[in-house]
């Protein structure tokens, strides 16, 4: 007797269709979501609440790892919610894919004034900031990016080098678990926008 497989095709066509969707269209307030076969269900539940699964893909020297999380409704049905990407560029070494800014982005300091900081370039875990003040900035600061939208991801930035007269790079480190996701998921938009070719599912 054959085995099922993990994903059905219709499955995989589902996956496909929401990961590629523009991101305009989507709802950003609604998590992607897959409904689970019975097989697959059994498996992940076995696997319990404290393993980390993510779905990954490949292509054009990128790889891209989605969080899945197993959530049960109240009749007990499982299903896989997609959360935003990590997103990485392969090379000689893998790292963090770096998003050059269309329009630089305001840095505010943890009291909500001008941090004379704005964002050049940014990743899930560094950041290239011009500093528009006399001197140097601070080595280790607080401070709240300001993205499109309203949205705000507050984040710890120590200095890493001076990458020139005016411009320094950081590494960044969001402060809760709802930063990390802002900061993924605007980060996923525009990768969307200036990547928009298929990658496969491995």
């Amino acid at each position: 007797m054959q085995s099922d497989p993990l994903l059905t095709q219709d499955e995989l066509d589902f996956l496909q269709k929401i990961l590629f969707k523009p991101p305009q269209k989507r709802r950003s307030t609604a998590a992607p979501q897959l409904a689970l076969g019975d097989r697959l269900s059994e498996l992940l539940a076995r696997l319990g609440n404290e393993e980390q699964l993510s779905l990954d893909t490949h292509s054009d020297n990128q790889h891209l790892s989605f969080p899945l999380h197993l959530i049960q409704d109240d009749h007990s049905q499982s299903r896989l919610e997609l959360g935003a990407p990590l997103i990485f560029e392969q090379g000689v070494n893998e790292r963090p894919w770096r998003l050059v800014l269309p329009t630089a982005l305001t840095l505010l300091d943890s009291s909500d004034q001008p941090s004379g900081l704005k964002a050049l370039e940014l990743s899930n875990n560094g950041i290239l900031v011009e500093y528009s003040k006399a001197g140097m900035p601070a080595k280790d600061q607080l401070l709240q990016l300001i993205l499109p939208q309203e949205r705000r991801v507050q984040l710890r930035a120590q200095l890493a080098r001076r990458v020139s007269q005016t411009c320094y790079a950081y590494s960044l480190q969001t402060l809760h678990e709802e930063d990390e996701q802002t900061l993924r998921q605007y980060l996923f938009e525009q990768h969307n926008e200036q990547q928009p070719q298929t990658v496969a599912a491995n």
